[in-house]
């Protein structure tokens, strides 16, 4: 039997592991998906739309599964522009996101829905060489504690700032086989209401790519995740994330600069924190 109190702390538990995965950046918008750190040409536009659902049943702690029921789910949006241009001779890609989100929590009827917290930054390719596909770049974000809900541990809305550092590195074998390398630094400020403070978080994401064209790709990913902790002086609020997720991902051209990306999500050998599985779609506008 579970008792009520420990209900709330795996239904808050689950809630910050989804936020960490939403790609979106902030862990929710930061996660790119597989060839995302292909640069484009300066002068470039997108659009990009994304729609994802997520669900979590099991919550793992201290390797040790300690809920099997608890029927968390969260459909999430976000809209992302992203603009291509040079400076000082550099190529960079200054963006802004705006997620936004329904979240269903069945072991305590909760629900919300609302806008998450708006993400701004971009990433710039100190080194990119399109003859040889390989590209090495740099990129930052700050995610400001605009969304809704930041009081009920709304998955996409925090009542804090937090920064991502990371860095990507892609590397073409040949016109067919592409491997790419992303790792990710986040830091945190403390929460304003409550004071909470969270340790670094860390990501990273290996994929292998195979192009069967210009316009259609398949793409394996590991992700590893760690870190996080939530502490309140010197008590521990949420254990630190500790967990594996397999990607499937497939990208083709539906029409002229129209991009669609399928993806499939599952986690695996979870030590601690929520065990998320989901499929998203993406859809991205060149002008």
């Amino acid at each position: 039997m579970i008792t009520h109190n420990f209900k709330k702390l795996t239904a808050y538990l689950c809630t910050s592991a989804l936020f960490s995965i939403s790609s979106s950046v902030f862990a929710a918008g930061v996660s790119a998906d597989p060839g995302d750190y292909k640069a484009l040409p300066a002068g470039t536009n997108l659009a990009v739309a994304y729609y994802q659902h997520l669900t979590a049943d099991n919550v793992y702690a201290n390797d040790n599964k300690v809920v099997d029921d608890l029927g968390l789910t969260l459909d999430l949006g976000m809209l992302r522009y992203v603009r291509y241009m040079e400076i000082g001779g550099v190529l960079m890609d200054p963006q802004v996101v705006l997620p936004f989100a329904k979240q269903q929590n069945s072991l305590d009827g909760s629900e919300n829905s609302g806008i998450g917290d708006l993400l701004v930054g971009g990433v710039a390719w100190p080194y990119h060489n399109e003859e040889l596909g390989r590209y090495f770049a740099l990129g930052g974000f700050i995610s400001f504690p605009t969304g809704s809900h930041k009081q009920d541990n709304f998955s996409i809305s925090n009542d804090r700032f937090q920064y991502n550092f990371q860095t990507g590195y892609q590397h073409a074998l040949n016109q067919n086989i592409v491997f790419e390398g992303i790792t990710q630094i986040e830091l945190y400020s403390d929460k304003d209401k409550s004071g909470m403070e969270k340790e670094t978080f860390y990501q990273t994401d290996l994929s292998a790519i195979y192009k069967f064209n210009s316009e259609t790709s398949l793409a394996i990913t590991w992700r590893r995740v760690d870190g996080g902790r939530e502490f309140l002086g010197n008590e521990t609020m949420l254990e630190s994330e500790q967990k594996n997720t397999l990607l499937l991902s497939g990208a083709t051209n539906i029409a002229k600069n129209t991009q669609l990306l399928l993806q499939w999500r599952q986690d695996f050998d979870v030590k601690d924190g929520a065990e998320i599985s989901g499929i998203q779609s993406r859809l991205v506008f060149a002008f």
